[in-house]
């Protein structure tokens, strides 16, 4: 039977199958398009918006903002359909409504099993958006247990980006591989559905695997690893991550904790959930304060 590649120590037991190999320890997943499949939703809220507006958004523009950034989505419409708005207030519009859907939005097909499996495989896992942490918590709501398996979460307000550029840019994912602790380029592998996630990715030069949409034209998915209609179709072993069919039980609690403290020594590291919720709490109470001397 195989015995897991501890990411602590990253040596496999002797004898041990080419499925522990200490190749990929360390993944980044894109909560947008890679975690939750909110890319429909962002859509209607787009259609919806713009309605409102007595204009309507072309097929073809549809199209081409299904792998888009939010930002970059926003200034196209205002472009393409003369909407009398800024892009940022469009967005802010678009997030306002896009919430309301995404009290509870679907996971994609296949992560949670992923994310689980990776879990038990000592894999250390980032989570990267590009949604500020008051939005985020709304959309893990209910979700909270399985965004606990990430070991750390940047969100767009994170105090450690605010001299980062956003995507394209690779800064979030080399932040994220700070956080994470001793994670190389040839040990972490990054999840994400966007074109600029894409590049971001190959910028860092990190390998990527691009959950796609079936109709999404293949030159748009050059850049990718590995593209995919949904991420059930990820075999780990392809990248020296044990099967899913590997049954060993996951490493003691012992073992975690260790592994857990070395990994603060090596860079700041969030507490997943519990710092986003924390933050988003201090920012409030500041943001009060503010108006209270005003």
């Amino acid at each position: 039977m195989c015995k897991r590649n501890c990411s602590s120590c990253r040596k496999p037991p002797p004898g041990c199958a080419r499925c522990c190999a200490p190749s990929v320890v360390n993944c980044i997943f894109d909560l947008e398009s890679a975690v939750f499949d909110t890319r429909h939703i962002y859509q209607r809220a787009c259609i919806e918006l713009v309605a409102s507006y007595n204009r309507t958004i072309p097929e073809a523009l549809l199209m081409r903002i299904a792998a888009m950034e939010t930002q970059e989505m926003a200034e196209l419409i205002c472009h393409k359909c003369k909407i009398p708005l800024s892009w940022e207030m469009f967005l802010l519009l678009v997030n306002e409504r896009a919430a309301e859907m995404i009290a509870n939005p679907p996971l994609m097909n296949g992560v949670e099993k992923l994310l689980r499996h990776l879990d038990k495989c000592c894999i250390r896992m980032a989570l990267v958006t590009s949604c500020p942490s008051e939005l985020f918590l709304k959309k893990i709501r209910g979700q909270e247990e399985l965004f606990e398996l990430f070991c750390t979460i940047l969100c767009a307000d994170d105090p450690d980006l605010v001299n980062s550029l956003p995507k394209p840019e690779p800064d979030i994912l080399l932040k994220a591989m700070h956080h994470l602790g001793e994670a190389t380029r040839d040990s972490t592998l990054v999840f994400d559905g966007s074109l600029k996630g894409l590049q971001a990715a190959n910028d860092a030069r990190l390998p990527v695997i691009m959950p796609a949409e079936r109709d999404l034209p293949c030159c748009w998915s050059e850049l990718a690893t590995k593209r995919l209609e949904t991420l059930e179709e990820f075999q780990p072993e392809e990248f020296g991550i044990p099967p899913y069919k590997c049954d060993e039980p996951p490493p003691s609690p012992v073992k975690k904790t260790k592994q857990r403290k070395s990994k603060q020594t090596k860079g700041p590291r969030r507490n997943s959930v519990k710092s986003v919720k924390d933050e988003a709490s201090e920012a409030n109470e500041e943001q009060a304060g503010e108006e209270e001397q005003e």
